[in-house]
């Protein structure tokens, strides 16, 4: 399952939607807007995901297929927040469900590391005073992608 939407998520809820009896491991990761300073040092009031949302699933389909096969698992939820989002809110969420915990771990890592420089996201940090800054990508997510190369490729 994919979804990209404005409205938060339940992890509880979306673990049942993918619960099996023949999923022996599930993996997840669960972003959340942090308090944190901005690159011109200004303490963040929360986050804006703007989205080109029709490239954007295209993407997210891409990245699920490719885990789905080379990780042989059962199933791989992605949900990923748009719009404004206040510090302590939910931004992703990656599930990840196989009978193996180390295809689950590993998928999802593949997965998030991904979603972090493949996807049509861009993200704003909402600072005072209403202004915004464009975050950049970091050099580690960069190289962090060139683990799975072969993957990617």
């Amino acid at each position: 399952m994919i979804k990209i939407t404005n409205e938060s998520f339940d992890l509880e809820t979306e673990l049942k939607y993918i619960s099996s009896d023949t999923n022996g491991a599930y993996s997840f990761f669960l972003g959340t807007v942090r308090s944190d300073l901005s690159s011109s040092n200004k303490k963040i009031k929360g986050i804006y995901l703007e989205c080109y949302e029709e490239l954007a699933l295209a993407q997210i389909k891409k990245i699920r297929f490719k885990a789905l096969n080379n990780w042989k698992l059962n199933e791989c939820l992605i949900i990923h927040r748009k719009g404004k989002l206040d510090l302590g809110e939910k931004i992703v969420l990656v599930i990840t469900a196989s009978s193996h915990r180390t295809n689950a771990i590993e998928a999802c890592e593949f997965v998030i590391d991904s979603l972090k420089i493949d996807v049509a996201f861009w993200k704003f940090h909402l600072l005072d005073n209403d202004e915004k800054e464009m975050v950049l990508q970091k050099n580690l997510d960069n190289e962090k992608i060139l683990k799975w190369k072969d993957i990617i490729n």
